[in-house]
């Protein structure tokens, strides 16, 4: 599983931030875990595997960019969610 500092990192490329701004690193930590009680409330939880570093990275940038354009959550994301769901249900039997 990756630490904090390595979900930031990939939120940042996600974010296509280069540079790092003052306060950043503490918001973007916070959106990462908004993101991850998001997606436990709904039903995935937490794992080690790409797919759960991507679901919630992906719904954490979603939430950046929501908070400056309002922009409905993705189909995209909405997908990996319930495939998310759907395998670790299969997956605990």
């Amino acid at each position: 599983m990756l630490d904090n500092e390595s979900l930031i990192v990939l939120l940042r490329q996600d974010l296509q931030r280069t540079a790092e701004l003052p306060g950043e690193s503490a918001y973007l930590s916070q959106l990462l875990q908004a993101a991850k009680a998001s997606l436990e409330r709904q039903g995935v939880y937490e794992e080690d595997s790409a797919d759960w570093v991507q679901a919630v990275v992906s719904t954490a940038a979603w939430l950046y960019r929501k908070r400056i354009n309002g922009e409905t959550e993705p189909q995209f994301l909405r997908r990996m969610r319930l495939d998310l769901i759907v395998s670790q249900q299969a997956r605990r039997g």
